[in-house]
């Protein structure tokens, strides 16, 4: 009774998922000449049945070690997938749809419409009507769409049209497919001075092997990015053969993004928005699956974690005299730095040097230093002297900064590391 009572439609709706095919695997049974019967009279065949491309095996004049039946596991034929699968985001769905009129007679008014629908919208890829369909006669439709979300898709058809009785039917069918992520990118933020070194690493999340065919970063004001992943010859890594990447495989680079704003220039504001700015900017990827097929994918922006700013900075830090902050063992040398004042308002400043911090390099000037008044934005210039005790990589200068009108303190570790030489 349920069969009697289902409900039959004079159209038929077929849908094909529009990709790019694989190469058929082959499964050849391996000839030895002197265990089997049968081995020389399959050989035969082998080597004197021509290949569909009308090569024939005896004529490649292959060594025995490289028989093409038995090393070469893929065939000349071209497979398209059985199902919709599994899409990847940053891909491009297409579809091709094929309604055709299956009855004797001529059936009108169809009217056409194809939707996507995802876990937050519901997106029209197609919409087109009345159209007359007359017996035996298809009509093609193609669509496409950017996959740009992650979960559960359907492809939902539906086509509409007048029944011999002059009602309104509706033929639906609906497609579910999952949308996976293809890269994994983490991220790793170090603060150089002003300057920002972004480690980035990618992880080949797919099932198939990719072709890195652009890796770009887009920094966000106030910072523009220097790409560091060049090979010896000068070329982007990622154009070489480190950016094909198997299924599993994770590949590193390293950018470094300087700010906009020449330090020597910079207002109090225009620092306060470089130390502050949290937005670095977003990594751009494009590349390439089997058969070329085209993939995107941008990330959302990536963020640091504000390194904020002190009231009182320390700039331009040298040795005068010196190249390279080299210094020589038991003989002094003069340390400067420049002290900024970055906050909304006028201060007093002294600076205080801890002799005792650094043992192999001790301050042997004076311990405190009256830099006076500094205005919003001014700079005051702070000679320390020290010297030596043991060669090597020493660091120097353990300062304390006071505010005498504030009380605001500022505690530096060292100013600087010097190569000390014999």
């Amino acid at each position: 009774m349920a069969s009697l009572l289902r409900e039959t439609h004079p159209l038929t709706l077929k849908v094909m998922r529009l990709s790019r095919p694989a190469l058929a695997s082959t499964r050849q049974l391996p000839t030895d000449s002197g265990a089997s019967v049968l081995a020389p009279s399959l050989l035969e065949v082998e080597q004197s049945h021509p290949t569909r491309s009308g090569q024939v095996f005896s004529d490649l004049q292959l060594p025995n070690s490289m028989h093409p039946l038995e090393t070469f596991p893929l065939s000349e034929t071209l497979v398209l997938p059985r199902s919709f699968g599994t899409m990847y985001l940053g891909e491009t769905f297409s579809a091709h749809l094929c309604l055709c009129n299956e009855s004797s007679s001529v059936v009108r008014e169809i009217g056409v419409q194809v939707v996507m629908q995802t876990s937050t919208q519901q997106l029209q890829l197609f919409s087109d009507g009345p159209k007359h369909l007359a017996s035996g006669q298809p009509l093609n439709i193609q669509v496409a769409h950017e996959i740009k979300e992650l979960g559960a898709h359907v492809l939902g058809c539906s086509a509409s049209y007048l029944s011999a009785q002059g009602e309104r039917r509706v033929l639906q069918k609906s497609f579910k497919f999952q949308v996976a992520n293809p890269l994994v990118v983490k991220t790793k933020v170090n603060h150089l001075g002003r300057d920002v070194l972004l480690e980035v690493q990618v992880h080949n999340a797919t099932q198939g092997t990719m072709a890195l065919e652009r890796l770009r970063f887009e920094a966000s004001s106030p910072f523009v990015a220097e790409d560091l992943n060049m090979a010896a010859d000068g070329a982007a890594l990622w154009e070489s053969r480190a950016g094909f990447m198997q299924a599993g495989d994770v590949r590193q680079y390293l950018y470094r993004l300087r700010t906009q704003i020449d330090a020597e220039q910079t207002t109090v504001d225009q620092e306060r928005e470089v130390q502050y700015a949290t937005a670095l900017g977003k990594l751009d990827i494009l590349w390439r699956g089997s058969f070329g097929s085209f993939g995107r994918l941008q990330t959302s922006q990536l963020l640091r974690k504000s390194p904020g700013m002190f009231l009182l900075e320390i700039e331009g830090v040298e040795i005068l005299g010196a190249e390279k902050n080299t210094a020589t063992l038991e003989e002094a040398f003069v340390v400067r730095a420049q002290v900024r004042n970055v906050s909304e308002r006028r201060m007093v400043v002294a600076a205080t040097v801890h002799a005792h911090t650094h043992p192999m390099v001790i301050s042997c000037g004076a311990a405190q230093h009256r830099l006076g008044e500094i205005d919003v934005g001014e700079t005051r210039t702070l000679d320390l002297e020290f010297l030596a005790l043991a060669p090597g990589v020493q660091r120097v200068g353990a300062v304390v900064l006071v505010d005498s009108l504030s009380g605001y303190t500022r505690e530096v570790g060292h100013l600087l590391e010097v190569l000390i030489k014999c």
